[in-house]
């Protein structure tokens, strides 16, 4: 029997209590660490105790933090875009820092050729891609070359252009994923990114639209069993829109307003729909561990690293 079918026959099957239980637990981790500066544990649930489960607002990443704090200064719509979709394809911590290079108006061939050799000496001490999602090859050669030479060639003033006449988030997203080795989730990890720095001419923001990705969509058929493709995102809506009511049932704990991260991009204090779905992947993750299901990372704690630009600590 599969996993699939081992959780619909399950009576004991979570129901959105349980995810909300889930995802009010881990979040209280977050304020009792960083806030409270409280010592382990931090919890006591043995689950989210032992095991990497990340955090509930994707504005609390590391490199999500990191690449905000490089870019949002600049105002040129035209650096931001091309600087998001630069980075988000390595995605590491310090990038720029180690290529000991600046944030750039256009990847001319210039800084193509510079930021090979660049990435060519980094290579021989440290991974240039993060293994947190796969990229494609896009094909013959070496990865990080093909990436370089599809952005030098890129069009950056007729993809602005194409967004900014894009009537619906779904359309511009379209435009986002034709970018040569952008699959879906990575279109989406760009497009979020460019709702931080309120670049869409519409303002769209993270709470207005969201790419479903497998690990959401397993999330949420462990909660309600298989759903088809429209329902998942009708069900993953819902979740969005009864947060209030369900978190007002742990109104004897700590309210959700006080734990909340004050500073996220939208929606706040609830969950936007790009965290809600999210939350989702992750749970999916503690149900499986919880169960003695899936691979496991276990959770290995650090002292809190202090960012010099912002002067705070960051929440990772």
């Amino acid at each position: 029997m599969n996993m699939q079918n081992k959780i619909e026959n399950d009576i004991n099957k979570p129901t959105e209590l349980d995810f909300f239980r889930f995802v009010y637990e881990r979040q209280l981790i977050w304020y009792k660490r960083f806030i409270l500066k409280q010592n382990r544990p931090w919890t006591k649930d043995q689950t989210l105790q032992r095991y990497k489960i990340i955090n509930m607002y994707r504005e609390l990443d590391k490199c999500t933090i990191y690449l905000v704090n490089k870019l949002k200064d600049i105002k040129d719509r035209k650096s931001v875009l091309i600087n998001v979709i630069f980075y988000r394809f390595f995605n590491l911590y310090n990038l720029y820092e180690d290529l000991n290079i600046p944030p750039f108006n256009e990847i001319n061939d210039e800084l193509k050729f510079e930021l090979i050799k660049r990435f060519n000496n980094l290579k021989e001490s440290r991974p240039i891609f993060n293994n947190a999602y796969l990229i494609s090859s896009g094909g013959r050669g070496i990865k990080h070359i093909n990436v370089l030479e599809n952005l030098a060639n890129l069009d950056l003033n007729k993809l602005i252009e194409d967004i900014d006449n894009s009537k619906t988030t779904e359309e511009s997203f379209s435009y986002i994923i034709k970018i040569p080795m952008v699959g879906p989730f990575l279109a989406c990890e760009i497009w979020t990114d460019l709702t931080y720095f309120n670049w869409f001419k519409l303002g769209w923001n993270d709470n207005d639209f969201v790419n479903i990705g497998p690990g959401a969509k397993w999330g949420l058929e462990i909660l309600y069993g298989k759903i088809s493709k429209k329902e998942l995102r009708i069900k993953l809506y819902q979740l969005r829109d009864m947060q209030r009511k369900i978190f007002s049932k742990f109104e004897d704990e700590i309210p959700w307003e006080k734990i909340a991260f004050k500073e996220a991009s939208s929606n706040y204090p609830y969950l936007s729909i790009t965290n809600i779905e999210g939350a989702l992947c992750e749970f999916r993750k503690y149900w499986r561990i919880s169960h003695g299901e899936g691979r496991r990372k276990y959770f290995v704690p650090f002292e809190i690293k202090f960012d010099m630009i912002t002067n705070k600590d960051l929440f990772f």
